[in-house]
């Protein structure tokens, strides 16, 4: 039986993905033949080509005079400098220049249509089945209709072979629309294809939502998920021997009475160590002067971010291959195909895997091999490590930043202490590797300064590459955060109490309840602005911003302004620490520049906002009274607060000293703060106001655990003798002095 797997447009087009080439290869070794074909880059090169752009030019009287016309007679010319090993920058410039303006031309023909090197997009939503079907059919907006039914050369190979079965591996949702498109051409013009699947990642996540009466199944009959080896070998047996394929498992179809089966599903544990066979696709046509030929050392990811659309579409748990194989596997490529950089794509490329690859290029007599490759920030990836890394051909690394607030990553589940984040990048720059950092902003609950913070620290990482290590190379990316399929929190809403899911809304409307409430307003307080978001589509700095809401915010600080008042004030007052609750005096006091305040008459309430801390605190009218910016009278608890998080300008604030905490001058007490467990041993301590955090021991967390009611540390010394635990002062000093250092533990009088 002769079978085709398709790789869909909608993709980058600057390098081969690896799904069929490592599906090809697992057939291959178990007796079975089958072509595999790149239709992305394929089409990328028809769309930017001579022929193409003379169709439509001569269809289209608006093009003959546009400006931007002259981008036709360079086309040849800008494809071939991308390609080209020897192209200088001003050259690489003017190529990708004609490439834009040709996109821009198409646009004109082609209503809605857009297309870039990271994604095709439609006027057509991908998230509506109903819009789907208009795409596919709509000859105005969609130029892949043409193209599948008068030029497409693997259209013209499948006849002319006489090809039966059809897969698709679509890996991102900008590929459903071209291959739904394509679908449909062969449905209506190949004779010979008598069944057509689709499979990959997306199609695993959206699986669910398509049922047996789904308008999909008019062009499609199967749908495999997760990963395909071992249930792709089994199916294409049944399909040639035309038997059931009740036992073929993670498996969706229609039956003969056009009734949906969904097979078993069976988490897979293989992790297919074979040399990826990529014959079959065309080198010479990829947008780049150097192919990077994608591999892998192990499957599925050992982290489960709450954001991640991978394990609900990977299956199987962790598991990876040799170190030994993997390299013998890149020796085997290079050989064959005369290419020498590879790209690791594994979810998370483990640390120690990286280092023992490194090693063993290092010690093989033909060093002649680059990489570069996607991780998480470690502990384990000092300088050391990543000289080794670099000695040992890596070339980038790739980190899935996400945030730089420790907040944010733990609700991510990220499992990144903060402080790892900068030395890691850092120790890359030293050694000669360029980094990438992935990130997003909009995560439910994150600040406009939380994704500010993060947005500079990036730049400024980049900046420090370019500027202070001359690697030139080194690049973000980053987008909003989407409610997309698959996503763990869209999967869990409760985990973070969402009240919006439709995931077609805007992101400026994913929104929780506790992104408003857990700043301190009162449950009134947080449905107003909720309800007022979800009807008038705004943001909630725009809320704020409403003059019935009685709200005057001030400019925000910048966040590089931010850095510096605090860097200052920590070398300032270092081991000196403000003592909470020690204000007696009478006088009127006033808010500071950065702090401003909230009246609600409906309520009866006041809500203090601190821009530079990003804190929230509420009271009710009576407990506070207010002229402008000035206290006229208040209760002991709200201005001993309002001292502590920073809301005034005063100059007599207590601060206390070590040696004054330590002789039990000042009591202790225990701040807001929530536990991570990292494993058996080790335990996060955060507190949740100023943004900081500890690692301690299980013993440790116990022993802190006394200042949940104020004590003096000489109580809390005797309390520790009393109960026989044998621990040496030097140790709990230190203790302490770190529960301090990171706000775990604030001074009281």
């Amino acid at each position: 039986m002769k079978s085709m797997l398709i790789f869909p447009p909608g993709w980058d087009p600057r390098g081969p993905y690896l799904s069929l080439p490592v599906l090809k290869s697992y057939l291959k070794n178990n007796g079975r033949d089958i072509l595999i074909r790149d239709e992305n880059v394929n089409y990328y090169d028809e769309f930017f080509s001579n022929s193409f752009f003379t169709r439509i030019v001569r269809e289209n009287a608006f093009l003959k005079c546009n400006i931007y016309f002259g981008a036709t007679h360079h086309i040849q010319e800008a494809k071939d400098i991308i390609r080209s090993k020897s192209s200088k920058r001003k050259e690489r410039k003017f190529a990708w220049t004609v490439l834009s303006n040709l996109n821009y031309l198409a646009s004109k023909v082609y209503n809605g249509f857009t297309l870039d090197f990271n994604s095709m997009n439609f006027k057509y939503s991908y998230n509506s089945t109903a819009e789907i079907m208009q795409a596919i059919s709509d000859t105005k907006a969609n130029p892949l209709i043409d193209y599948f039914e008068r030029y497409c050369e693997t259209i013209t190979e499948i006849n002319n072979l006489g090809i039966e079965y059809i897969g698709f591996s679509v890996t991102g949702s900008t590929q459903l629309i071209p291959t739904l498109t394509m679908c449909k051409a062969i449905r209506e013009n190949c004779p010979t294809v008598r069944h057509i699947q689709l499979g990959g990642n997306y199609i695993t996540r959206i699986a669910p939502n398509i049922g047996e009466k789904h308008c999909f199944w008019k062009y499609i009959d199967s749908i495999l998920l997760y990963d395909g080896e071992e249930n792709l070998c089994s199916f294409l047996n049944k399909l040639e021997r035309e038997e059931s394929f009740s036992e073929v498992h993670n498996l969706c179809y229609l039956d003969d009475n056009k009734k949906l089966v969904r097979n078993k599903i069976v988490e897979s544990h293989i992790i297919n160590d074979l040399t990826p066979d990529f014959d079959g696709f065309n080198f010479s046509k990829y947008f780049t002067e150097n192919i990077w030929l994608p591999i892998y050392t192990s499957r599925a990811c050992i982290n489960k971010c709450t954001f991640c659309t991978i394990p609900n579409a990977s299956g199987g748990k962790f598991r990876h291959m040799p170190a030994q194989k993997t390299v013998k596997n890149m020796e085997i490529l290079k050989k064959k195909y005369n290419i020498s950089h590879f790209s690791f794509v594994d979810e998370t490329f483990l640390v120690s895997k990286m280092k023992q690859i490194a090693q063993l290029i290092i010690d093989n007599e033909d060093k002649d091999m680059s990489w570069y490759c996607e991780t998480r920030f470690s502990r384990l990836l000092t300088a050391d490590t990543t000289k080794l890394l670099r000695k040992g051909g890596c070339s980038s690394i790739q980190f899935g930043l996400e945030s730089y607030n420790q907040r944010v990553l733990n609700l991510m589940n990220k499992n990144i202490d903060i402080a790892w984040i900068e030395p890691n990048i850092i120790n890359c720059f030293e050694a000669g590797i360029s980094v990438h950092l992935f990130f997003m902003t909009g995560f439910p609950t994150e600040t406009l300064e939380e994704a500010k913070k993060t947005y500079e620290f990036s730049n400024r990482m980049i900046m420090k590459s370019k500027i202070d290590y001359k690697l030139p190379y080194s690049t973000r990316g980053f987008g909003t955060f989407g409610l997309e399929v698959g996503a763990g929190v869209y999967e869990q809403p409760k985990t973070f109490d969402i009240d919006i899911l439709n995931p077609n809304l805007d992101d400026d409307l994913r929104i929780s309840r506790e992104y408003i409430s857990h700043r301190g307003l009162s449950p009134d307080e947080a449905e107003y602005l909720v309800n007022t978001m979800r009807s008038s589509k705004v943001t909630l700095q725009s809320v704020l911003g409403k003059k019935e809401f009685g709200i005057d915010i001030p400019d925000p600080i910048l966040p590089s302004e931010i850095e510096l008042i605090n860097e200052r004030e920590k070398k300032e007052k270092k081991h000196h620490y403000k003592v909470y609750g020690h204000y007696t005096g009478s006088r009127r006091l006033s808010l500071n520049s950065y702090s401003t305040f909230i009246t609600n008459e409906e309520n009866q309430m006041i809500i203090f906002y601190n821009i530079k801390n990003d804190v929230f605190l509420s009271y009710e009218k009576s407990e506070i009274s207010l002229d402008g910016k000035n206290v006229i009278s208040y209760m002991k608890k709200v201005i001993d607060e309002l001292i502590y998080y920073d809301f005034f300008e005063i100059s007599d604030i207590v601060h206390s000293s070590v040696d004054e905490i330590l002789s039990g001058k000042y009591k202790l007490n225990l701040n807001d703060y929530f536990i991570e467990t990292y494993n058996q041993t080790d335990v996060l301590l955060y507190n949740k106001v100023f943004k900081e955090a500890m690692i301690t021991n299980v013993l440790g967390h116990e022993l802190l655990k006394y200042f949940t009611e104020s004590h003096t540390v000489t109580e809390w010394g005797v309390e520790i003798i009393n109960s026989g635990i044998d621990l040496p002062f030097e140790k709990l000093n230190e203790l302490i002095v770190d529960a301090l250092e990171s706000n775990i533990l604030k001074v009281v009088v």
